[in-house]
């Protein structure tokens, strides 16, 4: 998601007037949004000039991680529901699957998932490039799933049917995680005030099949503001939200809402990046912060292109590569994938604590309050932790069977 554009007014409930296909979700209908946030075309160059995530790859620590756990997203498949993707782009070579289109875009042509707006392509590269530019899971394969538009438009109509989509070829294609970087220009607290929601519905039985839905929280911090919330759908408890810090010392931004950020540094809350704490949301609350202000990553002016954006757009990928990095770890080790709870759970207990203090010399209220930030490779060793304990735990049983079958 990019910057805010100062939308106006809060979307109302909105009936989508056909039952979701296929899915056991069944007459859950309603829609609390019509349509998303427009996202912005990422700064396309014919490129490379950046290869790397540099400033991402420090803060999160993902090449440590896929070094010291040898480990970069085999065996683990990711759906991107963006403005779709430059497949033929190398860094995708041999792991884009075929997806769908759910615009109208191309005459309504499903196959075509051709991305004429860069934001998909940016997004998709920061998961998971994996050849001239390198994401944070470089051999996680990707369906591409075209929920918005090449004007960068989009109906929340379409991500339901996609999220649908992904729940009944889960299995089939292997689908583990997903992104979503859009969302609407709300700012809630909660989700308990959307019963019935057919997208929250969605998200509840892909989590309950062991899907990682990862969420843009939303960048309208500044046009709310600075009122504490997150945007629909990912306030949602049963996602992965994502919200947005700088990654470097890059000197002073200003975007279209107004936000301003004087100066910038690594682990500042970016101004726009929305922000509910524990305090305020409970288990609503952002989970959970990750670089995304502004990122290089695959462009679409050719296929070798590149890329600059920022927004918790850029942010939601970066989780969702920290994900399929941990997917891939436990499948190798365990031979099955892990739970949602679980790789949550990574998540936060292995993530760095960020400051939203006043001294953050921005235009925008803070919450004075700490958040985590997401590590690839705090989340991987707590992970490894975990499985090592499990398994301890699990030798001591079988000895103590054992024991006792000798008395």
């Amino acid at each position: 998601m990019n910057e805010s554009k100062g939308s106006s007014g809060q979307p109302g409930l909105v009936g989508t007037g056909s039952a979701l296909k296929g899915s056991a979700i069944g007459g859950f209908e309603m829609l609390h949004a019509e349509s998303v946030v427009p996202v912005e075309p990422p700064l396309q160059k014919e490129g490379p000039f950046l290869p790397e995530l540099t400033e991402v790859d420090l803060l999160v620590r993902a090449p440590q991680a896929r070094r010291d756990f040898n480990v970069s997203g085999s065996g683990v498949t990711v759906a991107v529901l963006d403005t779709g993707l430059r497949s033929t782009h190398v860094d995708f070579a041999g792991r884009a699957l075929p997806g769908r289109n759910f615009t109208a875009d191309y005459g309504g042509d499903p196959a075509e998932v051709m991305d004429g707006h860069g934001h998909g392509t940016s997004v998709t590269g920061i998961a998971s490039a994996g050849r001239i530019h390198t994401g944070v899971a470089p051999n996680a394969r990707i369906v591409p799933l075209k929920v918005l538009a090449n004007d960068g438009t989009g109906r929340f109509a379409d991500i339901r049917d996609a999220l649908d989509w992904v729940l009944d070829r889960r299995e089939s294609l292997g689908i583990s995680a997903l992104c979503l970087a859009t969302g609407a220009a709300d700012n809630r607290t909660t989700d308990t005030d959307m019963p019935g929601d057919a997208i929250g519905a969605l998200l509840q039985e892909l989590a309950d099949e062991g899907v990682c839905c990862c969420l843009a929280a939303g960048n309208d911090y500044y046009a709310h503001g600075g009122i504490q919330g997150m945007c629909y759908p990912a306030i949602f408890r049963q996602s992965i939200s994502v919200g947005a810090v700088y990654d470097a010392d890059e000197g002073s931004f200003r975007y279209r809402d107004g936000a301003k950020a004087f100066t910038s540094d690594s682990d500042r809350l970016t101004p726009f990046t929305q922000r509910p704490p524990r305090t305020v949301g409970g288990p609503c609350a952002t989970d959970t912060f990750a670089p995304g202000a502004p990122i290089t990553s695959s462009g679409i002016l050719n296929d070798t292109g590149e890329s600059i954006q920022y927004g918790a757009s850029q942010a939601t990928p970066v989780v969702l590569g920290v994900v399929a990095l941990l997917q891939s770890f436990y499948l190798r080790t365990m031979g099955h994938l892990p739970g949602v709870v679980d790789v949550k759970r990574w998540l936060m207990r292995g993530s760095t604590v960020v400051y939203d203090g006043a001294d953050d010399n921005d235009n925008v209220n803070h919450t004075e309050l700490t958040f985590p930030r997401v590590s690839a490779m705090g989340s991987l060793l707590v992970c490894a932790k975990d499985l090592a304990v499990r398994e301890l735990t699990k030798a001591d049983r079988a000895g103590l069977r054992a024991e006792a079958m000798r008395h």
